[in-house]
């Protein structure tokens, strides 16, 4: 179903997609389980956890600013001695200056690579980094970090609370909704797959994500699987029908615009092979009626460039090629 608003036609939320009211404070703190809470202002997502004479903190998200640190200080008056690092991107740590200079930072060495290059005074890099995995316990809690590989971004990581049975992966999972745009802006698409299978590999109930309306679960990492492999059968039909849209395309915008002629060819493609998987999932996530072709057209050139799996056939006619045309 949907309505229109200013004469643009919204597809309607479902169900699954509504999370929590955020109250007029414009941030609403839950403990999940055993001092572990989650932070969000409805469209970013963060968390802490409180031991027995400190507190962990996980990512600042600027969305919520010094928020966080009021979160915190809504439930306990310890310091703040650690924090935590998911990946690099200023979305999600972008106010982790807010916390204590002598509060030790902890990433993967691919993060404290990457804010190393950035040069951000807001992002200060780790004071201490790991390859594959991290121990922290202090305070009586035991927090675990895991890298798996590229993903959303080199260095994003996985933290697991095994005695919670919690798990964080940020930029990855949409509990409710389809990924964001570009198939969560990711650096690596077959990483993002992979990540998937990674998560349930993990013993978890309940899942902090970083964005949107609600916490996951483990049925949520398994519908987004799930939607995933449908949006790479679908890019794999695009591949197919390609022949017939680089014709089109030459019918009736030509060749002499080069991008022009790529972008309705591949656009076309991808248009067309979504319609199945919006239909599928119409009801189901949210935003697929708005992303799914933008998520086909991704993952139809993560397999041209990444599988060297387009059909290899001549761009232009032979005609055509004399005007100069390369590719």
């Amino acid at each position: 179903m949907t309505h229109t608003a200013g004469g643009i036609e919204i597809p309607s939320i479902p169900a699954q997609a509504i999370g929590p009211t955020v109250p007029p404070s414009g941030y609403l703190v839950r403990e999940i389980a055993d001092g572990v809470h989650w932070v969000t202002d409805g469209g970013y997502q963060c968390a802490f956890v409180v031991c027995d004479d400190q507190v962990v903190a996980i990512d600042a998200p600027p969305s919520l600013g010094p928020l966080v640190t009021r979160a915190i200080r809504d439930v306990t008056g310890k310091p703040i001695s650690h924090v935590l690092y998911t990946h690099s991107h200023g979305d999600h740590i972008g106010t982790v200056n807010q916390f204590p200079d002598d509060a030790v930072r902890i990433a993967q060495q691919e993060t404290h690579t990457l804010l190393s290059e950035a040069d951000d005074a807001l992002r200060r890099p780790p004071d201490v980094t790991f390859r594959d995995s991290h121990r922290l316990e202090v305070g009586g809690q035991v927090i675990e970090m895991h890298y798996k590989g590229s993903n959303h971004a080199p260095g994003n990581s996985f933290i697991h609370l095994p005695r919670q049975r919690i798990l964080m992966l940020v930029d990855v999972i949409y509990p409710g909704w389809v990924p964001f745009t570009n198939i969560a802006q990711s650096k690596d698409i077959r990483g993002f797959m992979a990540h998937h299978d990674h998560a349930l590999s993990f013993d978890f109930d309940t899942m902090i994500t970083g964005h949107l309306t609600r916490l996951g679960t483990r049925q949520d990492v398994k519908i987004q699987r799930e939607y995933m492999h449908d949006i790479r059968t679908a890019a794999r039909h695009a591949l197919e029908i390609t022949p017939e849209k680089r014709r089109l395309a030459r019918e009736t915008v030509g060749t002499d615009h080069i991008y022009l002629y790529f972008k309705t060819m591949y656009e076309a493609a991808a248009a067309e092979a979504a319609q199945p998987v919006i239909q599928k999932w119409s009801g189901r996530l949210g935003g697929v009626e708005t992303l799914g072709v933008n998520h086909t057209l991704t993952m139809y050139h993560s397999l041209r460039l990444d599988e060297n799996a387009e059909p290899h056939v001549v761009f232009f006619p032979p005609a055509e090629a004399d005007h100069g045309h390369d590719h």
